[in-house]
C-alpha cells in the first residue's frame, strides 16, 4: 500500500517537471519582426528582451550617403525630353511672287509686267502701236546698266509645236532688235521662246489667242 502510494507521487513529480520544462523552450521558425524584440517568451521571470540592432532596411529606402534620387549630394542631371522640337516650316507668303535666278541674276517679273508687246496673228513684227511699250523699258537699263534683259516669245495653239517654237523665237528676236537699235548693248539682252506652251490666257477663242501671241521682258538684276 505504502508503495503503491510512493509510486504515484513520484509520477506526479516527474509529470510536473517536464510540463515546467516545456513551456520555457522557444518555438521553431518564427520569423522576427522589424522594431520587435527578437525573442519569445519574454515576460515575467522570462529572458530580457533583445531588440534587433541591425533591421533589414525597407524597399526603396535611399542608400546611406546619397540623396533620393541616387546621387552624391549637390549632384543634379538635367531630364532627357521624351522629344526633341523640331523647327518649323514656314510656307512663304503667298501674295509674293517666287524668286527666280538666272546664273548670278535674280529674275523680276514684275517690273515691265505692263509692257507686254503683243502681235498680229502669225507675225513677228513689232507694230507701231506697240512700239511705245518700249520705251520705260529702254529708260529703265540705261539707267541702271548693271541690269540685263530676258525677252520671251508666245504664240497662241493654233499651228503645230515646231513652228509655234520658231515663231516665237522670231518674235523675240524682234523686240530685241528695237532695244538695241535704241541703244542698248546686245550682251545685256537674251531671247527664249516658249511658243504655245506657256498661254496668258486660257481659252479657245479669238480673244484668249489676241493675248497669248506676245513677246514678255523680264528684268534680270544682279545678286550682290
Amino acid at each position: 500500500m505504502k508503495k503503491s502510494i510512493f509510486l504515484k507521487l513520484a509520477a506526479v513529480t516527474l509529470l510536473a517537471a517536464v510540463a515546467a520544462s516545456g513551456c520555457k523552450k522557444t518555438p521553431k521558425n518564427v520569423t522576427p519582426i522589424h522594431g520587435q524584440p527578437t525573442r519569445v517568451g519574454a515576460g515575467a521571470g522570462g529572458p530580457p528582451i533583445v531588440p534587433d540592432t541591425n533591421p533589414t532596411p525597407p524597399v526603396n529606402a535611399p542608400t546611406p550617403g546619397l540623396t533620393p534620387t541616387g546621387l552624391p549630394p549637390g549632384v543634379t542631371t538635367t531630364p532627357i525630353p521624351t522629344a526633341i522640337p523640331q523647327p518649323r516650316n514656314f510656307d512663304p507668303d503667298p501674295s509674293q511672287p517666287p524668286v527666280e535666278a538666272r546664273g548670278n541674276m535674280l529674275v523680276d517679273r514684275s517690273a515691265f509686267a505692263g509692257n507686254t508687246i503683243h502681235f498680229d496673228y502669225d507675225k513677228s513684227v513689232v507694230k507701231a502701236s506697240e512700239v511705245g511699250k518700249l520705251q520705260p523699258v529702254i529708260a529703265a537699263l540705261k539707267a541702271a546698266p548693271q541690269n540685263h534683259l530676258e525677252v520671251e516669245g508666245h504664240c497662241d495653239e493654233r499651228g503645230t509645236e515646231e513652228y509655234n517654237r520658231a515663231l516665237g523665237e522670231r518674235r523675240a528676236l524682234a523686240i530685241r532688235a528695237q532695244l538695241i537699235k535704241s541703244g542698248i548693248a546686245p550682251n545685256r539682252i537674251s531671247t527664249i521662246s516658249y511658243g504655245e506652251d506657256k498661254p496668258a490666257a486660257l481659252g479657245h477663242d479669238a480673244a484668249a489667242w489676241d493675248k497669248n501671241r506676245r513677246g514678255e521682258l523680264i528684268l534680270l538684276k544682279p545678286k550682290n
